[in-house]
């Protein structure tokens, strides 16, 4: 994402705004069709980023799991 493009969902008041004029249909034809293919880039982008941040929680807890596997066994011997 460049310095020029925002998203949409990073600004509630965005969001409340784009909804009131689509339910007025104030939006219509190929601005809603742009606004589609920007709310589809968006989902892609969220969740790419959301798969990015479960997999270092995941690896996170991994070495978690491993440091007090480890514990556990020095404490027992």
């Amino acid at each position: 994402m460049n310095m020029t493009e925002y998203r949409i969902s990073d600004s509630e008041t965005m969001c409340n705004k784009l909804t009131y004029q689509i339910r007025t249909g104030s939006i219509q034809g190929m601005e809603l069709d742009r606004l589609q293919l920007q709310c589809k880039k968006e989902l892609q982008e969220l969740r790419t980023e959301l798969d990015q941040l479960l997999a270092e929680l995941r690896e996170a807890a991994e070495r978690m799991n491993g440091y007090k596997n480890k514990n556990e066994r020095s404490i027992a011997a």
